[in-house]
Order: structure tokens, then C-alpha cells, then sequence
């Protein structure tokens, strides 16, 4: 039997067949190129032009600069209600602004703009997630969603001591928010596609490499992929950071002042070179992208109705593929809870730092460091003891937890429980060693559920659920704020938040759920198989593909997973 060298994982793609000599190779024996081996294999430049990007859509922005400006600009135009006076953010006093008819707690406004922003990707992810499942739609979307998200970013120059634009800053950024989520659910559905056609995973199939074997060589690919573009995407979290601390100390220079003691409109300076440098790293991406198309639309289908449609058939898919969604349950809560307990912690942060932009960077500088070593010693390990993914995801779950419960003791203690800066430098490091690999397992997870040929509508599920489940969240820990004028009091909820999908992924069979793919995938090929002989009544003959032997060999399946 076959054995795979992991190492080959880095190899160069030059080593393998390109797309012109597989063809002429198959000419010159006189046989037939399969459909599969017709696609556009992942070129090297490729797939550094797809971690790229990430390096540029590291998100720093929307964890530290774009909040912090608008929670800055309201507490500015808020008041402490147990004095009247002006906000004493300071020493975390209470801070409520008007909003409407009422009063609304400054760090509670924080939490429902995340929520709104959340519930409105709910919306529009269905709306335009067929684009990228029909035709070749998707690499445009990304690039409109990318142009729109840095140009906000970029926008925020417009931002500095008045108090009162608080709102209009508030809707700029939920258009930052918006797009950003939409551009990561765009992005993680590119990577099964580069995975599937890389070189040595398109050689293993031509060469008939046996099942198991092959299984296990496209699942390490895949978390290959997943793995290093998450590490590329705290890199440019680090060099951003770098970048910014030149940033703040040239502009300390300028203004005759010390780099702590810059005024507000440093932070909007900061969201711009952010917006900039996503722009810088994205064009390579844009530039060398090569097609994929997906299927023609039917006739008788809409875009803007189609994902609505594939949304409703990918969850009438429950009964045919119930480990699947027994994971898009917990993930559901999960994505929630973390999400939930980071924007908590980045309000009580911005607060304790006295909204230092300079402060705030190094932070970022600390936890891209963390997250950079906790990727990759994440992946060294489960390569290292040949572990199963879930397992690596459930052991960044279970450290992630500790996060919540620290910030409870701060619900009865004033020095500690996220209090003092000293405890903010620690979480950076816990943050990015344990909760970074998140990010790329419950991908990898993912992907590993999903039967080949539904990526997309699969991918737009997961973004889905991540969404919906991240607008719950913060509305209800705001609420809860709100009426208890505490910023800690949400932290209880995100302890039970976060226990709970420990528990409903831990139920999940990897096992069963790859047999269940392959019947799944057999099944979908017998029915195309039908519709194509039937022929389609537009005239579009549906390709067939060959089915690819996934996960299905049991004693082979039980060590993989």
C-alpha cells in the first residue's frame, strides 16, 4: 500500500504535472481527460496570493480601531447617571447616551450595532450566496465587497472630536462589519475548491492512490490550507501592528507629543492604514485568481431568490447528513459565545487603556505574535501525534472557556476579572495561543462534513449560522447590560454559551458522518446521472462527475478521525 509523506505538503507544485501536460500526456496514450482533471489545478502563486489576502483581512480593524472610535465619540456625548456629569470612562463608570426617545448604555450601543450587523449579514449572505454558487460570480462579489469594506475603513478620516457624529460613525461602521463577515464567508468557501485541485492531491487521484490514504492526503490538505492562510492572517495582524506603531510614534512626532497621549483622531488614522493595507494585499489575489465556474443557473430560478431556495434544501438535508448539522447546532452557539465574549472584552478594554490607540496596537502586536505561534504549534502538534481535527477543536474550545470564567470574578472583585491592564497583556496571549486555531478548525471541521460538489451552499449555511447566532448574543448580553449598567454582568451567560456547543461537538461521529457523505455523494450521482440521460429541459446537460472514494474504509476512517 501506498504511503504518503505529510512533508510533501510544502513541496512546490512544480514538481507535478501542469494542466497542459496532463493533457498532453492523456493525448499521447490516447485516452480521455476526465472531467475532474480538466479544472484548473492551484498554481503556487495561487495559493500565496490566497493567503495574501488574508494577511491583509486580518480583521484587527474591527476589534480595535473601528469600535474604539465610535465608543470614544459617544462617551464623549454620554453622561454618568449617577451623577449627570460627564462620563468618568477612566475609572468604568456607567456611561448612558441618548438614543431615541430613551437612554441606552454606551457599551450596550457597542453590542447592538455587532447584532445589527450580524442580523443584516443574515439576511444579505442568502440573498447573494448563490452568486458564487452559479457561474463565476463569486470571485466579483469578493472584490465589490472588499472595495466597499476598505473604503468605509478609509472613510473614518472623516471621524474626530465631535461628539455628536457618534451615530453617523455607528452606521459606517456596521457597513465595515457587514462586509468584513461577508468577505470571510466568500473566502472559506475559495479553500475546499484550492484544497481539491492542488498538484498532489489531483496526482494521488490519477494515480489511483488507495482510498484511505487518499482520504487522509485531501483531509491534511485541507487543513493545510485552512491552518497556514489563518496563520498568514494574524502575520499581517503582526505587520499591521508594526506598521501602526510607526504610525502612532511618526504622528507623535508631528504633534509635539508622547505616542500615549495622541488625541482621537489618531484612531481614525489607524481604521484608514487598516482599509489600506486589506487593499494592498488583496490585488495579487484579484490578479491571479483562476476561473472555477460553478453550474448555469436553471432558467425558471432567480439569483436573488436562489440561495434563499439552496438555504431551505441544505437544511431539508438534516436527515440524510444529521452529523453535519449536529455540528452547524453547536457551532451555531459557539461561533455565538466567542464572538459574544470578545466584544465584551474589547468594550471593558477600550475603557481600562483610557482608548490609547497606542496601547490598543501593542495589544494587537502581543496577540498576533500569540496567535501566529498558537497556529502553528496547533498544527505541529496534531501532525506530530496524528490527532483528529475535532480533537484540536475541542481543546481550543475548552481553553477559550477559561476566558468568560476569568471575566466573571470580575463581576464581584475590582482588581481582577479584567480590571487592570496587566490582566488585558495576558489575555492577548491567551487569546491568540488558544482561540486563533478556533478559526481554522471549525472551518476545517467543516469542510470535512461536507460532501464534495456543495461547498458552497454548505459554506453559506456555516456563514449563515454563524450570523444569526452573532446577533443574538450581543443584543442579549446588551440588554442585560443596559438594565444593570455592569459590563461584566454578560459574562455568566457567555460561560453557559460556550459550555454548551462543548458538549453537542463532542456528540458528533466523524466516523458515521463520512459514510454518510459517501452514500450521500453516491446517491447525487445516480441522480445526476438520471437527469443527464433524461436531458434538461433548457438544453443544459448537467456534468457528471466520477465519485471521488471518501472516508469509508472503518478501520482506516477510526484512525483519521
Amino acid at each position: 500500500m501506498r504511503t504518503f509523506d505529510w512533508n510533501r505538503v510544502l513541496t512546490l507544485n512544480k514538481e507535478y504535472l501542469s494542466d497542459k501536460q496532463i493533457i498532453e500526456q492523456a493525448e499521447e496514450r490516447g485516452e480521455d481527460v476526465p472531467d475532474w482533471d480538466k479544472v484548473a489545478q492551484t498554481t503556487v502563486w495561487e495559493r500565496w496570493a490566497y493567503y495574501l489576502y488574508y494577511n491583509g483581512n486580518n480583521g484587527v480593524n474591527n476589534y480595535s480601531y473601528v469600535p474604539a472610535v465610535i465608543q470614544k465619540l459617544a462617551t464623549m456625548d454620554g453622561w454618568d447617571p449617577t451623577t449627570g456629569g460627564a462620563c468618568d470612562y477612566e475609572n468604568g463608570g456607567p456611561c448612558i447616551i441618548q438614543f431615541g426617545a430613551g437612554t441606552l448604555n454606551v457599551t450596550s450601543m457597542v453590542l447592538f450595532s455587532q447584532g445589527i450587523s450580524f442580523f443584516i449579514q443574515s439576511l444579505l449572505l442568502p440573498t447573494i450566496g448563490s452568486l458564487a454558487d452559479y457561474g463565476n460570480h463569486g470571485p466579483k462579489i469578493l472584490l465589490w465587497i472588499t472595495l466597499i469594506s476598505c473604503a468605509a475603513q478609509i472613510g473614518f478620516l472623516g471621524f474626530s472630536d465631535q461628539g455628536w457624529t457618534w451615530w453617523i460613525a455607528l452606521i459606517v461602521g456596521i457597513v465595515v462589519y457587514v462586509t468584513y463577515g461577508a468577505s470571510l464567508v466568500f473566502y472559506a468557501a475559495i479553500f475546499p475548491r484550492l484544497s481539491l485541485n492542488d498538484p498532489k492531491v489531483r496526482t494521488a487521484r490519477r494515480e489511483g492512490m488507495p482510498p484511505a490514504e487518499y482520504s487522509a492526503l485531501e483531509s491534511m490538505t485541507r487543513n493545510h490550507y485552512s491552518t497556514i492562510s489563518t496563520t498568514w492572517s494574524n502575520i499581517g495582524f503582526l505587520l499591521i501592528s508594526i506598521i501602526l506603531i510607526g504610525v502612532f510614534q511618526g504622528l507623535a512626532n508631528l504633534w509635539g507629543t508622547d505616542a500615549s497621549s495622541l488625541p482621537n483622531f489618531s484612531l481614525s488614522i489607524a481604521s484608514a492604514v487598516c482599509g489600506g493595507f486589506w487593499l494592498i494585499c488583496a490585488i495579487p489575489w484579484f490578479s491571479i485568481e483562476k476561473k472555477r465556474p460553478g453550474i448555469p443557473l436553471p432558467s425558471d430560478q432567480n439569483y436573488l431568490t436562489q440561495g434563499w431556495i439552496s438555504t431551505v434544501k441544505a437544511f431539508k438535508e438534516c436527515k440524510r447528513l444529521p452529523q453535519t448539522f449536529w455540528y452547524l447546532l453547536g457551532y451555531f452557539v459557539l461561533a455565538d459565545a466567542v464572538n459574544t465574549t470578545g466584544q465584551v472584552v474589547s468594550a471593558i478594554q477600550n475603557q481600562v487603556v483610557k482608548f490609547s490607540g497606542n496601547l490598543l496596537t501593542f495589544f494587537g502586536l502581543i496577540q498576533a505574535i500569540a496567535s501566529i505561534i498558537g497556529c502553528l504549534v496547533f498544527l505541529y502538534v496534531q501532525k506530530y501525534f496524528n490527532l483528529k481535527t475535532k480533537t484540536m477543536l475541542q481543546v481550543s474550545n475548552v481553553f477559550t472557556l477559561l476566558i468568560p470564567i476569568w471575566g466573571c470574578i470580575g463581576l464581584g472583585a475590582e482588581s481582577i476579572g479584567f480590571h487592570d491592564v496587566r490582566e488585558m497583556w495576558v489575555y492577548q496571549v491567551w487569546f491568540g495561543i488558544f482561540t486563533a486555531p478556533f478559526y481554522a478548525y471549525t472551518q476545517t471541521v467543516m469542510s470535512e462534513l461536507i460532501p464534495q460538489g456543495k461547498e458552497n451552499m454548505f459554506f453559506a449555511l456555516f456563514g449563515i449560522a454563524n450570523k444569526v447566532s452573532s446577533f443574538i448574543g450581543p443584543t442579549i448580553i446588551a440588554a442585560i447590560i443596559n438594565a444593570t449598567n455592569n459590563q461584566w454582568s454578560g459574562f455568566p451567560i457567555c460561560v453557559f454559551l460556550q459550555i454548551l456547543p462543548i458538549c453537542i461537538i463532542w456528540r458528533v461521529d466523524m466516523k458515521k458522518a463520512a459514510l454518510d457523505i459517501k452514500m450521500y455523494e453516491e446517491e447525487e450521482r445516480q441522480k445526476k446521472l438520471a437527469e443527464s440521460l433524461d436531458g434538461d429541459s433548457s438544453g443544459y446537460k448537467e456534468e457528471v462527475h466520477e465519485p471521488v472514494e471518501r472516508k469509508f474504509d472503518n478501520e482506516k476512517t477510526e484512525e483519521l478521525y
